[in-house]
């Protein structure tokens, strides 16, 4: 009986091409999320870059927390994507982590990106565009040209967070040097990486650590 539960558990967290065999299947929910997780976790190799398509987008804090080892961005990507707290619509909304790091997903090389948008790595914020919190719909930021932000109106969620890793310098929305669980894949440590303060302010000089579990703030893209 044992065995028989560790294969469907091991089938049910492992995604796999999933095959098809009506022209329809193509066109199903649960085929567009597979695929969004196989993609994700880079486990299909005909992905097409996913198209932002909200305009007026959302932050949700997920149900349950992570240390600083959370499979990569990657892997913090498909964990948005399959928390509980995901909002449910629009059913093929994409949401992606509020992470950084020195190689795979970067906001600025310099501070605030003087530089400009060519700055950015696989950033998940967009220019231009007013953020709401997933809870109760309310607006708590507006990003400038850059799709940066220097001021919140109220937090990020409605529950106050506190010591969420992000990845972050001091300021300035440049990546904290060597402070980001080895590109998060390491949840051991402390004092060794970078965090939001609060849910109202992105920026602390204080280090979180990686052997401490926090919510992943996850973006709609």
């Amino acid at each position: 009986m044992r065995f028989g539960l560790l294969i469907v558990i091991v089938a049910f967290i492992h995604c796999t091409e999933p095959e098809l065999n009506n022209p329809k299947d193509f066109e199903s929910d649960s085929f567009r999320a597979n695929e969004t997780l196989l993609c994700l976790t880079g486990q299909s190799s005909g992905c097409q870059t996913a198209i932002p398509v909200c305009t007026e987008c959302r932050f949700y804090s997920t149900g349950n927390t992570y240390d600083g080892n959370r499979g990569g961005i990657a892997g913090a990507d498909a964990i948005c994507m399959s928390d509980p707290k995901k909002p449910p619509f629009p059913r093929l909304a994409v949401y992606k982590a509020f992470l950084v790091d020195d190689v795979n997903r970067v906001a600025c090389t310099t501070s605030n990106c003087s530089g400009g948008v060519s700055e950015h790595v696989d950033w998940i914020l967009k220019p231009n565009t007013s953020y709401f919190r997933a809870a109760d719909s309310t607006k708590f930021t507006v990003t400038d040209s850059v799709g940066i932000f220097n001021s919140q109106l109220v937090h990020v969620d409605v529950n106050v967070l506190t010591n969420t890793l992000t990845g972050l310098a001091t300021g300035g929305w440049t990546t904290r040097t060597n402070n980001h669980c080895n590109r998060w894949t390491d949840g051991t440590g402390t004092g060794n990486a970078g965090v939001a303060a609060n849910s109202v302010s992105v920026f602390t000089s204080t280090l979180g650590s990686c052997n401490a579990a926090s919510v992943i703030l996850c973006v709609e893209q």
